[in-house]
């Protein structure tokens, strides 16, 4: 199961992008999120921060410290601040945030993020 999500998320940073889709172009790109596990409280994310894992935080392979990025799952939409940096995923959720969007705390799900 771990592979095929692994292949998933490989495929998905692949696939080309539309332009304008991280500059809030419509609704958002479509993308896979993930929840940050626990075990990351309290340490120091790539951007100098202290992790708090009931917090609303994110990780993104690319986008720059402190960027801003509209996240929406469903109905609910949240703007959340990029406070590291991930390798395996398209965005990588704190627990807080991941609760406030109605993302579930032990999986994957997709939402669509805008850069702001």
């Amino acid at each position: 199961m771990k592979r095929l999500f692994l292949l998933i998320v490989l495929l998905q940073h692949l696939a080309p992008t539309p332009a304008g889709a991280h500059h809030g172009a419509g609704h958002g790109r479509p993308v896979t999120a993930t929840v940050y596990d626990a075990w990351y409280q309290g340490r120091t994310t790539a951007c100098g921060q202290e992790y708090q894992h009931w917090g609303v935080s994110a990780a993104h392979p690319w986008l720059p410290c402190g960027s801003q990025v509209h996240v929406r799952h469903g109905s609910r939409a949240l703007t959340v601040p990029v406070t590291d940096r991930c390798a395996c995923s398209s965005i990588d959720l704190s627990a807080g945030a991941a609760r406030r969007l109605g993302v579930p705390l032990d999986g994957i799900a997709t939402v669509h993020i805008s850069h702001r």
